[in-house]
């Protein structure tokens, strides 16, 4: 099967200051055996993530073998994504995969890898799959005309987990800007996608109000707000503390958010029931389908 993406580079190089480091894996669709939760893969086609943020709770994983402190600095394209995947087609029918857990599938570098978009044109082409992605990047507008000819069988779940680009830049320091990021929102949903509104983590919002008022206006079907998850001996904590921002890991502040969300999105607002867990239920839920998860 001939590759599916742009011809890129094969030989470790730098992108926007990150090491890039193309591997070939040996697997792409990851099993979620949890009922409860719902769908049924997840398919990350990179491995680490530029967006830096500095509470990913990925940073902990035993694969992120350059540590903790280098997250956000380097990435590695799996080459051979789209021909796993199609190696392995027959094991997504009917299934929901969800693009991504373990990195932003629409982070910088899909620019010139092109592996989220050749694993989604398979996917369509597929028919029975239904398919979230979650993002935080004005990047999948690229993928718009794919993602149409989807129909019902996509959700897109959004991420804005702050009402202030200044926190933005602090915690998520290489991820887009928070008004571009409404912008892409209301682009996806005039584009007649269902998106999903996922304030998770959880981070300072200056103005609940304001901020579910902005949600409600900008299209969104439904949102998920759920409370950060620290690592053990997290240095973020650290940071929050310097800040002066830890009010994020109390109950009561949670709850005064996902009240003001929950007024102006009454039927469409998802909340963790183990609330430390970082996931989010992007969408509600459907019939015929599976929820899409983060």
């Amino acid at each position: 099967m001939a590759r599916l993406f742009l011809e890129a580079p094969t030989a470790p190089s730098l992108f926007q200051d990150c090491l890039v480091e193309p591997e070939e894996a040996r697997s792409i669709l990851r099993p979620q055996r949890d009922e409860r939760l719902g769908f049924g893969f997840t398919l990350s086609p990179y491995r680490g993530c530029a967006h830096a943020c500095q509470y990913c709770y990925v940073r902990e994983y035993p694969n992120a073998l350059h540590g903790p402190e280098a997250w956000g600095k380097w990435i590695a394209p799996k080459l051979n994504a789209p021909e796993l995947l199609w190696s392995q087609r027959h094991k997504v029918h009917n299934a929901t995969v969800f693009l991504a857990t373990a990195t932003d599938p629409y982070q910088p570098i899909e620019r010139e890898y092109r592996l989220t978009r050749a694993c989604l044109r398979i996917l369509l082409e597929l028919g029975t799959p239904r398919v979230v992605l979650h993002t935080r990047s004005a990047l999948v507008l690229q993928d718009l005309d794919l993602l149409r000819d989807f129909g019902n069988r996509l959700s897109v779940g959004f991420s804005i987990p702050t009402d202030d680009d200044t926190v933005r830049q602090v915690v998520e320091p290489k991820a887009p800007p928070i008004p571009t990021r409404w912008a892409t929102i209301e682009r996806l949903a005039r584009s007649g996608i269902e998106v999903g509104l996922s304030v998770t983590p959880l981070m300072p919002v200056d103005n609940p109000q304001a901020f579910a008022r902005r949600a409600a206006s900008s299209g969104v079907s439904s949102a998920w707000v759920g409370r950060l998850r620290l690592l053990d001996r997290d240095p973020f904590l650290s940071l929050l503390q310097a800040k002066g921002w830890e009010r994020i890991l109390e109950t009561e502040y949670v709850e005064e958010v996902r009240q003001a969300i929950q007024r102006e999105i009454p039927r469409g607002l998802h909340t963790a029931r183990r609330p430390t867990q970082q996931r989010c239920r992007a969408f509600p839920r459907k019939e015929s389908h599976q929820p899409g998860l983060f």
